[in-house]
């Protein structure tokens, strides 16, 4: 025998013993799913069993009540019940658990109790100092009668807040003309200053206010007429509607920055989107519809954006990506591939094997045993995945690791699939699991042929997160034009968070800047250039 031959049975037997460990992973999984159903079986006949015996009982006592079935309130029940307060023992046991008293049982520490105020980290805030001092006549030895001298002091410092109050700028421009002798025998126009440059013309806000007024509704999720009732609390009536011109005209001052991010976002070769509906108030006389808010994200750009569309059609979303040629990721919603044909036929699918592990584990109430042997051969894939991100590998070099490790393990999964589904009904949730992960085959392997792609779509689904927060707090977009200036502001306070740009000092100073800045840079006003090359000048909002 040759060592070819050798070699051959070597790799055939290294072939058998693999197959027949899935083998043998996929009876013990449906074992455990025979057990779960017989378990399950077997309290539905308990169940029968004591409801049967329930009725014969009351039967036979001519449908009497239980005594022992109790009352709504009885009589020894004490409504105002005080508990007995929690007791909290700080000194930990002895060596071994044993505790030092041994006449008395060891108490555990009780979870959730108080813990030590830590020092609060003042670096950087403003200070005021203010001197408590003894009158003189407490500051007189009562023995000697002589004056004590200082020998030191305690300081203590207090964390205080000032609430925000609304203040008037008023802008002085002095005019300048000839002197009255002059002005009679000839005409010169008048010379005056010219006021600096404002974010909204004809708009009685400031850029810190209007900026303070963003960070409230699209950061801190406070909706607009709850800041007209706190302003109303200053004395200072402010209407909604009013705040509500602020927003959209800002929406629209800052548009061009959006846009501009999102092509700087689908230049790249990997485009992740995710979309979540949003109600929007129709027109007058015109009934709501749901609109659709759409989020992007490019794993090279540590940016988002955001785009709001009157609908979910795939025609709205080509028009969002027009200019994107490579590999899109999302789930399997089939309008991302309507919508790719539309745009180039250079646009390639990829798949969320996050979405795929989140159908299994609902699954696994009906089959506890085939869900999670589909969950362990998954997080083995990104078991792989965290390998490569030890070893920072590039392009390449991922692509590389990924066809080494995770190519087997995806043949292990979709071989499992052909077998194991039609085990399970059309209208379970392991059926329909099985289903999704075979019909997304393609779109879930393209990640093995591009380096850059990610195994799942999380980086977007964790950028709706704040919107989903925030739409707590209201019930739908006024207007498409609303829909769209929450999209382009949502856009750059979570860019600049991602960034760690400070938001309230991004937008006052770009809601002045962008209107005298050239079009050809506006490149400079995305919250990561804009921190290297105006952060350092801007002021901060008082």
């Amino acid at each position: 025998m040759t060592d070819t031959d050798r070699a051959d049975g070597s790799t055939t037997l290294q072939q058998q013993l693999a197959e027949r460990d899935a083998e043998i992973a996929e009876s013990r999984a449906e074992i455990a799913d025979r057990d779960k159903t017989i378990a399950k079986l077997a309290k539905d006949v308990a169940m029968l069993q004591e409801a049967v015996a329930h009725l014969l009982a009351q039967r036979s006592s001519g449908h009497r009540v239980n005594e022992k079935q109790g009352l709504l309130f009885p009589a020894t029940t004490t409504m105002f019940e005080t508990p007995e307060p929690a007791v909290v023992v700080d000194a930990e046991p002895d060596d071994g658990g044993v505790a030092a008293d041994q006449g008395k049982p060891s108490k555990s520490k009780k979870k959730g109790s108080p813990r030590k105020p830590g020092k609060l980290d003042t670096t950087g805030l403003p200070s005021e100092e203010r001197l408590h001092d003894l009158d003189e006549a407490a500051r007189i030895d009562p023995v000697t009668g002589k004056p004590l001298i200082k020998i030191g002091e305690t300081v203590f410092e207090e964390l205080d807040y000032q609430r925000a109050q609304l203040r008037v700028i008023r802008h002085v421009r002095p005019v300048y003309g000839l002197p009255p002798e002059e002005a009679a025998h000839r005409k010169v126009e008048p010379a005056t200053a010219e006021l600096p440059p404002r974010p909204l013309e004809r708009c009685a806000a400031s850029a810190g206010l209007l900026s303070w007024l963003l960070v409230q509704k699209f950061a801190n999720h406070l909706p607009l007429h709850r800041q007209e009732q706190i302003f109303g609390r200053d004395g200072r009536r402010i209407s909604k509607q009013t705040l509500c011109d602020w927003t959209l005209a800002s929406g629209d001052a800052l548009q061009p920055i959006a846009d501009h991010l999102l092509q700087t976002i689908c230049s790249g070769v990997v485009l992740q989107l995710d979309d979540t509906p949003v109600m929007c108030q129709g027109g007058r006389g015109e009934s709501n519809f749901r609109a659709c808010l759409w989020t992007f994200v490019n794993p090279q750009v540590n940016a988002v954006v955001y785009r709001f569309t009157s609908g979910r059609a795939s025609e709205l979303l080509a028009d969002e990506i027009s200019t994107f040629r490579g590999t899109l990721v999302g789930d399997g919603y089939s309008g991302n591939r309507a919508a790719a044909d539309k745009v180039s036929d250079d646009i390639v699918l990829s798949g969320c094997w996050a979405h795929v592990a989140r159908k299994f584990r609902e699954a696994e109430q009906e089959a506890p045993g085939t869900g999670k042997l589909i969950g362990d051969d998954i997080k083995k894939l990104y078991e792989v995945e965290r390998q490569a991100d030890e070893a920072k590998l590039d392009r390449e070099g991922r692509v590389a690791l990924r066809r080494q490790k995770s190519r087997p393990i995806l043949a292990t999964i979709f071989s499992r699939t052909r077998r194991l589904r039609d085990q399970f009904s059309d209208a379970g949730a392991m059926a329909k699991a099985f289903d999704y992960l075979r019909n997304q085959r393609k779109a879930l392997r393209q990640f093995l042929r591009e380096g850059l792609a990610p195994l799942d779509n999380n980086a977007c689904e964790r950028a709706i997160r704040p919107v989903a927060i925030g739409r707590k707090n209201w019930l739908f977009a006024g207007s498409m034009r609303g829909g769209r200036a929450a999209a382009v502001i949502y856009t750059l306070v979570e860019s600049c968070k991602a960034v760690g740009v400070d938001v309230l000092t991004y937008l006052a100073d770009v809601l002045v800047r962008v209107a005298t800045h050239p079009a050809s840079k506006i490149g400079d006003l995305l919250p990561a250039n804009w921190a290297r090359l105006f952060a350092p000048q801007a002021v901060e909002p008082a």
